[in-house]
């Protein structure tokens, strides 16, 4: 492994159940129009961003995102599908709204909000489970590649993996705001994780032609 990398997190483009407030989790719901519009802006950010390794959920709409984003580069990297990064399972809660399960289990909900290490959605995966094979995945990424690395998941992905590499508690995870296709960033030096942004949306909030100038933070 080199001494000095960047992996840079990017949460999927919005689908119609993004929009609609709907847990997802394995749910297999592809980009809507703006989802792909977003990723297209994304792509453009990242367009000279060509030496990194792509590595996203096979769910579709990361693996759509990913594939998005790849086609602006020159060349186009691979992108390598990783099943450990696919979203958390909601079990029960999958296909309803969030309002619809803060009415339906109000007490479970508030203490999974609150910590989702303590309690787990019926039927689903607990956090724990998540972090561990999210932990892998990372694991075996740095492994395949030593330089600078794009991981396109999931909100539930990326924050389980925050909590990893920054050794933070779970209890932190839903206190992380984290967009459709926003941009994490993080800086590895001998192995240690140091923060360099955190749900940047910059590049949804200008025209695609303005997008590929906004810096990708100081390195």
């Amino acid at each position: 492994m080199s001494t000095k990398r960047r992996i840079i997190f990017v949460r999927h483009g919005q689908t119609e159940w993004n929009a609609q407030f709907r847990y997802q989790g394995k749910a297999n719901i592809p980009l809507n129009e703006k989802g792909k519009a977003e990723a297209r802006l994304l792509g453009e950010r990242l367009k000279s961003w060509t030496h990194c390794r792509i590595y996203s959920s096979p769910l579709v709409r990361a693996a759509e995102t990913a594939r998005i984003i790849a086609g602006f580069m020159n060349p186009a990297p691979l992108v390598k599908l990783v099943e450990d990064l696919v979203e958390m399972d909601f079990g029960n809660w999958e296909s309803h709204s969030v309002l619809d399960v803060m009415k339906k289990d109000p007490v479970l909900y508030s203490a999974w909000r609150e910590d989702p290490s303590s309690v787990t959605p019926p039927g689903g995966e607990t956090f724990e489970s998540v972090k561990s094979r999210v932990k892998r995945a990372l694991e075996g990424i740095f492994e395949d590649a030593d330089g600078d690395i794009l991981v396109v998941c999931h909100g539930g992905t990326i924050r389980a993996a925050l909590t990893v590499l920054f050794d933070i508690p779970s209890s932190m995870a839903w206190r992380m705001r984290l967009g459709n296709c926003s941009l994490t960033g993080l800086d590895m030096r001998e192995g240690i994780s140091f923060l360099a942004f955190f749900n940047d949306v910059t590049h949804l909030r200008v025209d695609e032609g303005l997008a590929g100038s906004i810096p990708l933070g100081e390195w």
